[in-house]
């Protein structure tokens, strides 16, 4: 996918998120939305594009949080280049490796996150927001994911260039 689409509709999902998706809790927790978009796309083009889409929807989602600068990011572009580990795994109708990855990349994303917000003075009781964050909010990415993944798959199928494997 060409850059001049990827800026824009990263920009648009992370404006989304700081607008629309943080305002809908489900068990103290909401969606998210970015890492469930870098996610799918580096399972399905793999770890290099994950990086970079990781980068740019951080900086995104940055520009937009009150957290410190680079939170997002670093833990965004982990996420993308992790999941992407699982792109030569990806078939078209299997859906139990997004759904485990996206809730392993959930957790790193929302530690690196965490430890960000730590290094930069914000005191962080661990325990507590392992237990009311982290566990639920990867739970409710995992449960989302299908169907971010499938319109991200069609986006791969309609936008992407085609790859030659061997």
């Amino acid at each position: 996918m060409t850059i001049y689409l990827v800026v824009p509709l990263l920009v648009i999902v992370a404006i989304l998120q700081s607008t629309i998706v943080s305002r809908f809790r489900i068990w103290g927790v909401f969606v998210d939305l970015p890492l469930l978009v870098v996610a799918s796309w580096g399972l399905l083009r793999g770890s290099r594009e994950g990086l970079v889409w990781g980068f740019i929807a951080g900086l995104a989602v940055d520009l937009f949080s009150g957290a410190p600068f680079g939170a997002a990011t670093l833990g965004l572009m982990a996420a993308g280049s992790l999941s992407g580990l699982g792109k030569s795994a990806v078939f078209g109708s299997q859906i139990i490796l997004p759904l485990i990855t996206v809730l392993l990349v959930t957790i790193v994303y929302d530690i690196l996150f965490l430890l960000v917000v730590w290094i930069s003075g914000i005191p962080v009781s661990w325990l507590d927001s392992l237990i009311r964050l982290i566990l639920p909010s990867a739970v409710l990415n995992t449960a989302l994911m299908p169907v971010v993944f499938v319109i991200m798959r069609w986006l791969n199928t309609r936008f992407g260039r085609a790859e030659m494997e061997w």
